[in-house]
Parts: C-alpha cells; sequence; structure tokens
C-alpha cells in the first residue's frame, strides 16, 4: 500500500549497515515510524533528517512491516533550526519532549498544525528565543488537553500542578480528594507570576517575558513535572540541562 505523509522528525535510529528508523509525529496517521534505505549513502537526505525537520513523504507498506520511504522532500526549509546553536537546542528539547509524551496513533491534525506552526515560528524568531521553550510548554499542555487555569489573583498567586489552577497560599491541604497537595505540587510564587504572563503573551511577542535564567529552567522543570502528572507517565527530559547551559 502507498500512502503519502506530511511528518515532523522526533528522533532517528541507525538500522544495520545503511538503514534507519524514523520516529515521527504525522498530518494523517499520528505517531508513526518509517523506515529509510540506504541512508547513509544520502548525504543530501540526511541533511534533512535533522531533528524537527517538516517532510513530505511517500512510503510503501505490505500491512505486516514497517512503512518503507519511497519519496522524501522538505516541505519546509528551516536553515536556521539546523543550524543556530540556540535554536538547535530548543529543537533537541522539543523533539525528545514530544518523543516521550506524545504515544497517539491516531491522526490529531489540530495537534500536527500547532507542532508544524511552532516549529515555523521557531525558524523564523529573531527576538526572545530563550523564552521559547517555555510558552511552547504551556502551549503544548493546551493542546493535550491540560491547559492551566488561568484564575491568578493577588487571593490565588500560587499554581497547583494538582488542580491545573491558581489557589490561595492558605488552601486548605486536604481539599483535592484523596491527595495532599502540600508544596511538592505548588509553583513557586515567581514560577506562578511567569505563568500567569505567559499565559497572556502572544507567542510573537516572547521577547516581552523577561526572567533570569534560573527562573525559565525552575519553571521548565516544573512544567514537564506538570504534563508528567496529567499524562500519568514520568517525563524525564535530558536535554532541558543542556538548555540551561546555552541560556543561562
Amino acid at each position: 500500500m502507498i500512502r503519502k505523509f506530511q511528518i515532523i522528525v522526533l528522533h532517528t535510529i541507525k538500522h544495520g549497515d545503511s538503514g534507519m528508523v524514523i520516529q515521527c509525529y504525522s498530518d494523517s496517521a499520528g505517531r508513526i515510524s518509517v523506515y529509510l534505505r540506504g541512508a547513509s549513502r544520502k548525504g543530501t537526505v540526511l541533511a534533512n533528517l535533522h531533528r524537527l525537520s517538516i517532510l513530505d513523504i511517500v512510503t510503501y507498506s505490505n500491512g505486516s512491516s514497517m512503512p518503507v520511504i519511497r519519496e522524501m522532500t522538505p516541505a519546509v526549509l528551516l536553515p536556521s533550526v539546523r543550524t543556530d546553536i540556540y535554536k538547535n537546542s530548543i529543537a533537541l528539547f522539543i523533539s525528545e519532549l514530544l518523543t516521550k509524551s506524545i504515544r497517539e496513533i491516531e491522526p490529531n491534525p489540530a495537534l500536527y498544525h500547532f507542532l508544524a506552526s511552532s516549529i515555523q515560528l521557531l525558524e523564523h524568531s529573531r527576538e526572545g528565543i530563550a523564552n521559547f521553550h517555555i510558552c511552547f510548554l504551556v502551549h503544548l499542555s493546551r493542546m493535550m488537553g491540560f491547559m492551566p487555569l488561568d484564575n491568578y489573583s493577588p487571593q490565588t498567586p500560587v499554581f497547583n500542578i494538582l488542580s491545573a489552577g491558581f489557589r490561595e497560599t492558605d488552601t486548605a491541604r486536604n481539599s483535592y480528594a484523596g491527595a495532599n497537595p502540600g508544596t511538592d505540587f505548588d509553583f513557586s510564587p515567581e514560577e506562578s507570576v511567569l505563568l500567569h504572563r505567559i499565559l497572556h503573551t502572544p507567542v510573537t511577542s516572547l521577547a516581552e517575558i523577561k526572567c533570569r535564567g534560573e527562573l525559565r529552567f525552575a519553571f521548565a522543570k516544573q512544567m514537564v513535572r506538570y504534563l508528567s502528572h496529567h499524562l500519568e507517565s514520568p517525563l524525564e527530559i535530558k536535554s532541558l540541562d543542556i538548555l540551561h547551559e546555552v541560556f543561562k
């Protein structure tokens, strides 16, 4: 069976002497893996397989094996994502995050459009790049159905992971059924304010968000914890430390 896809490259795995398995997210089949034969002999092709590449592909499958790529062309050119150290570090983080968090094999056009649009925004961004990944984390949570409730106020200044909303600092600890959230499930006041600001800042105005590298790192870790909790699957994102070193 021959099928056409548009894919976002998440991860590649060398297979044998010249083959490659490409883990990706597709526009019409959700999370899939496809196989590329003779990859090591195709220098131009390999250059198109950087993290978060957006590709148009044609695959063949007999129904019982992994689809094999017959044709592959870039759908969007992403030169700065591939070569700029800052954007490439963000691409590493996003690809690892998506690889470990997206499991659905059903089509989700809205999620695919969000991811493809976000990648192109990263490519064309010139200011506020250091804030890109923290904004991406917040908006990814919305696409996954875990959008934080933006009920921030001076009376509710702390964001809680379990309730997915802001709460009073003196809220009774036993108010969550079957759980005692405590401070372990609270963002710090400074992290909470940053979340509120991100929720009110257009993704095209990243430079308007001012924060220190340490706060950005702490906030990103909290958002990964937030996604882990609501996905009911622990996410260990090793590339977050690399981002911290690049942007601190």
